[in-house]
């Protein structure tokens, strides 16, 4: 199964003196609606004046309270907000979880292990040859434990 990558479904265009530009989601695309503040309105609200998307975020300033499930199966509570269209990019969504930006340093520095598993051929030898790859995990374990003395 290909791995789906999640962002924002609409392509921002330059704004338009005839109104705002978007282009329309292409049917491979999932939209996903959820409300973005917890404040229900006792009576719903006319509000002139607001002529672009950026006015509409700025008057009603969008955030939401999110749990985020963590390996070992606890949550972590973090609040987003946002202030346009581009804080939905998963790059600035992550920028505002200090949660997230460490799974992504994570994921990062498994990316970089893959690639040297990939392109290192003597670490692929000693990955191979099941001596040396258990005398190899003994290195790393005993490094671990004394970057965590230190």
């Amino acid at each position: 199964m290909p791995q789906v990558k999640p962002g924002i479904a609409t392509t921002i265009l330059a704004p338009d003196p005839v109104g705002e530009g978007f282009v329309e989601i292409s049917p491979n695309k999932t939209l996903f609606i959820q409300k973005l503040t917890y404040d229900d309105p006792i009576k719903p609200d006319i509000v002139e004046d607001l002529q672009t998307v950026e006015d509409v975020f700025a008057h009603f300033k969008p955030a939401v309270d999110v749990e985020l499930d963590k390996e070992d199966g606890s949550t972590t509570k973090e609040n987003f907000q946002f202030g346009g269209l581009g804080d939905f990019d998963v790059k600035n969504l992550t920028n505002q979880s200090s949660y997230l930006k460490n799974l992504d340093i994570e994921y990062g520095a498994y990316l970089k292990i893959i690639k040297q598993l990939k392109s290192n051929k003597s670490l692929a030898n000693v990955i191979q040859n099941a001596e040396t790859k258990a005398a190899f995990i003994n290195a790393l374990k005993s490094l671990v434990a004394e970057l965590d003395e230190k």
